[in-house]
């Protein structure tokens, strides 16, 4: 072991060597902040210009230094995008770690006042997203101070033509009323809402199924985007031998594009608030970079009943909401059967009353049944009977505030979860059944079967069950 060590130093050590060699002949050179601090190959350079680039992600200091190796320097980067990341708390953390160089040497209060900054030089044109996508971010956010270059509309015409809804580049799936489905991920404290990732994967399916091979899936909560990982990982594993199909928060994706964008904001009822990652002072430059990754579809999944009533009129994710209404871009659920066209195998939607399937479930169960009654629920006679014939060598667990009359389990768990559930063999989830137990839903009730171990089991681990 210690002689393969010792091999191994060396081969780094060669590696090492000619890396040196070749910055020492190099007249270009590329790099990121971090080496450049702590390689003495690259600080001990002398440079006629340095560009950092993504600069509103990088720390002052970092730039600072950077700019120091240089006789020239140029900044590049957008700081109406996401700011550095940095945790400690302390005057000086916030003042030189946690905002980016233009906040710092005064370019953004010039442009507040209506002025240019002498040192900007202001690219006035984006030619990545649809006109469509880009007509709120250019007048909302960059304050008409940017425009369209023609490009954009003919190079991205191909991508808007495909399905989900063919000839539209932005809309916005409204799941008011489907139920109360947003709840805190245990550990972390981080928000799920199932049905919200549920439909997310069918506009996903439908988008691929179209001929999109550059798909994202986006969220602000990192307990969604885990869980829609875990969703793809385990459905779309051939799928993602020939597409580019990535499921991360909106932090993860700030420097990358997709064709198609799918942005969950998760937030819904039960919750008394929307999240300060939505509504906070980040916040307009985390929905700006969800929707500036977009190159030719952006289809946004949002609750506009609950953001109607618990997020200000000044802050941006209303003002996205209320200018996608204003445009014609919002398509509401009681639509879902025009353009769901394509089900998956193994995630498969249907109505709510008709039971006929997931009573069969119950029935060939082998291990065991995990049944979720929000408080306050009756359940039906039907399922009663359906739990009472069910094999008794099938454990039944039930998690619910209070006992349930009519029902012999083997296993009380007393929380309350805030929308019903079954879980069959820790295999196959029902969602928004029994459908007793839903609240906040108006028609068409819609229940959805998933076959998934790794999804169902890693659900049930996030659970805020005591």
């Amino acid at each position: 072991m210690i002689a393969i060590r010792k091999k191994i130093a060396r081969v780094h050590e060669k590696i090492r060597q000619k890396e040196i060699e070749f910055v020492k002949e190099a007249q270009i050179i590329g790099t990121t902040l971090a080496k450049a601090a702590s390689d003495p190959t690259i600080y001990e350079k002398d440079y006629d210009i340095v560009i950092v680039d993504e600069a509103s992600m990088a720390y002052v200091p970092q730039a600072g230094f950077a700019a120091s190796l240089g006789k020239h320097v140029i900044i590049s980067g957008d700081f109406k995008q996401l700011p550095p990341i940095a945790s400690a708390r302390h005057p000086l953390v916030n003042h030189w770690l946690k905002e980016d160089i233009f906040h710092r040497a005064n370019v953004v209060d010039s442009l507040q006042v209506g002025k240019l900054h002498p040192q900007l030089f202001l690219l006035k044109e984006q030619r990545r997203m649809h006109p469509d996508i880009s007509a709120f971010t250019n007048r909302v956010i960059y304050k008409s101070l940017v425009g369209d270059h023609k490009s954009v509309i003919t190079n991205r015409n191909d991508i808007v033509a495909k399905a989900p809804f063919p000839n539209r580049a932005s809309i916005m799936i409204d799941t008011s009323f489907t139920g109360q489905h947003a709840i805190n991920e245990r550990t972390s404290n981080s928000r799920l809402n199932l049905f919200n990732l549920m439909l997310s994967f069918q506009l996903l399916h439908e988008s691929y199924l179209a001929g999109a091979r550059s798909i994202g899936y986006v969220s602000p909560y990192r307990a969604q985007a885990n869980l829609m990982e875990t969703l793809l990982n385990d459905l779309y594993k051939q799928e993602h031998s020939t597409a580019d199909i990535i499921s991360a928060t909106v932090h993860r994706f700030q420097g990358s594009e997709r064709d198609v964008m799918i942005f969950d904001t998760v937030d819904s009822y039960p919750q008394e608030r929307a999240g300060m990652l939505l509504t906070g002072k980040e916040s307009e430059r985390l929905i700006n970079v969800a929707i500036t990754r977009t190159k030719g579809k952006f289809i946004q999944v949002s609750d506009t009943s609950f953001i109607g009533r618990h997020v200000y009129p000044s802050k941006t994710l209303r003002q996205l909401v209320e200018h996608q209404k204003r445009s014609n871009q919002n398509v509401q659920m009681k639509e879902v059967g025009s353009w769901i066209k394509n089900q998956h195998s193994k995630v498969q939607w249907m109505h709510a009353r008709k039971l006929e399937r997931v009573f069969n479930d119950i029935q060939a169960s082998k291990r065991s049944i995990i049944i979720s009654l929000p408080e306050q629920t009756t359940l039906s006679e039907n399922w009663s009977d359906q739990l009472t014939k069910r094999n008794k060598k099938v454990k039944l667990t039930m998690i619910s505030s209070e006992k349930i009359e009519g029902v012999d389990s083997q296993e009380w768990l007393y929380s309350s979860i805030p929308f019903p559930f079954v879980i069959i063999d820790k295999r196959y989830l029902w969602l928004g059944l029994p459908i007793e137990g839903a609240k906040c839903v108006q028609p068409p009730y819609l229940a959805i079967r998933l076959d998934s171990v790794a999804f169902t089991e890693q659900f049930l681990s996030q659970l805020p069950i005591k």
